[in-house]
């Protein structure tokens, strides 16, 4: 078993991987602690096995939210929603330790009836005969199975936090995750997930496939068997997405073809890592170790909207809407940069109220590829005068995702405005990200 540094397409022996302390003297440096405080954070995160890990040995780019109440959990999501984990390969190298999440979506699905359906247990026996997994080169594979397993289109938020539990409850325990759910709303969860688990140090890599394992000419296998050997042999510190050799950034990920093999695509942003011959990561792209505890925070306002606008809609329903006071968040999907109808008086008139109801309203484009620059022209100038922001680069999964994040923070209107157009977690090009990747510096 090898690990592969960020930056190589080399595998580094298991004996020359740096331990933390190492990684400390290797220039990720404590910014402000002693000697006897690093002793005693490593015997901490080895001999106690607290839910939170202190990863701040290591410098990092990552923003805290300014202005977040941390407020106790409304919410309990119970550990009884999955089977007892399994090991899939004794024979795989025991130094390094990936778990599975089984949370449903085609790659586990069988003919029910004439038409494709989730069978329970069905995948985690498909992959105990995967004769790959049983490599030296393999990490050791265990795997738990949620229940009920879902199609994705079933997945809502509170499932984005079972997950997310689920990663929290085994971080001591494991070198990486790979969570195997369906494609259609994969790049959603993935981004929920990149907010959810903040200061994360390890990999969490979703994937699936557009056929099911079964099938004779399905891309199941080697999705699954690269996206374990990634979570196993890498020490990236975020949630990526894996599918059709590719390795993307989570909340930078789409789902851009319904039919195809290479379904994702990360419209803004080049991928982490290539897999072929051999795999390839390109440190430039990654984000860094984190700096602080891992901890998890659950996304549990899900009051947003989204308005996809079209040429000559009827904008009445935004009366109701206000009058219901039922939302707390919009996104809205504009023409090109941010353009809007600026002549519709009515609905400039809605959004200015929405504004003083403190209600975000972010611009998000129609366009798969591009920015948003609401100043650039009169009618997106217009909307940012009714308080509308830009959602900038981001997706609008990433969008909405990091805004019920952000409102789950407890963040009044204001901060979470501002928040929105912080780079958080890698969603978010900055002025300089934005030039080619040939005139940034590495």
């Amino acid at each position: 078993m090898a690990l592969l540094r960020a930056g190589s397409s080399t595998l580094l022996p298991l004996s020359e991987v740096p331990t933390p302390r190492e990684r400390i003297s290797q220039g990720k440096k404590l910014s402000s602690a002693s000697a006897g405080e690093v002793d005693d954070l490593l015997a901490s995160c080895s001999l106690e096995k607290s839910k939170t890990i202190d990863n701040s040995l290591y410098s990092s780019s990552e923003k805290d939210v300014q202005g977040a109440v941390e407020h106790p959990r409304r919410h309990s999501y119970p550990m009884d929603i999955v089977s007892g984990r399994e090991l899939l390969n004794s024979q795989g190298n025991p130094l390094r330790k990936v778990l599975l999440l089984y949370t449903g979506g085609t790659i586990g699905m069988e003919d029910v009836g004439g038409s494709l359906g989730l069978v329970p247990g069905n995948l985690v026996n498909r992959l105990k005969s995967v004769e790959e997994l049983q490599r030296r080169e393999m990490p050791q594979c265990y795997v738990e199975e949620l229940s009920p397993i879902l199609d994705s289109a079933d997945m809502c938020p509170a499932d984005w936090c079972r997950i997310a539990s689920l990663v929290e409850r085994a971080y001591l325990d494991f070198d990486g995750f790979v969570i195997l759910h369906g494609t259609d709303t994969m790049a959603y969860t993935a981004s929920a997930l990149s907010y959810m688990l903040e200061n994360l140090a390890k990999p969490v890599i979703l994937t699936g496939s557009q056929l099911p394992f079964r099938a004779p000419l399905s891309d199941a296998r080697q999705n699954f068997l690269g996206a374990v050997m990634l979570a196993g042999a890498t020490d990236l510190s975020e949630v990526c997405l894996f599918f059709g050799s590719h390795l993307l950034r989570g909340n930078r990920s789409k789902k851009t073809n319904a039919s195809s093999l290479s379904a994702f695509h990360s419209p803004n942003e080049l991928p982490l890592a290539e897999l072929g011959t051999e795999i390839r990561l390109h440190s430039s792209r990654l984000r860094p170790p984190p700096r602080g505890r891992f901890r998890v925070h659950f996304i549990e306002v899900t009051q947003i909207l989204v308005v996809w606008l079209i040429p000559g809609f009827s904008d009445d329903f935004f009366e109701s809407l206000l009058k219901s006071q039922s939302i707390r968040g919009m996104v809205l999907m504009s023409y090109g940069c941010g353009n809007a109808p600026a002549r519709k008086a009515s609905f400039i008139s809605y959004l200015r109220e929405m504004n003083s109801q403190g209600i975000v309203v972010v611009a998000c484009s129609q366009c798969v590829e591009g920015s948003v620059s609401i100043e650039k022209y009169a009618v997106g100038t217009a909307l940012a005068e009714c308080g509308v922001i830009s959602a900038g680069d981001m997706t609008v999964e990433a969008t909405v995702t990091k805004l019920s994040y952000l409102l789950s923070k407890g963040l009044d209107p204001e901060r979470c405005r501002k928040s929105m157009q912080e780079n958080l977690r890698g969603e978010l090009s900055t002025d300089l990200e934005r030039l080619p990747e040939s005139f940034r510096t590495a």
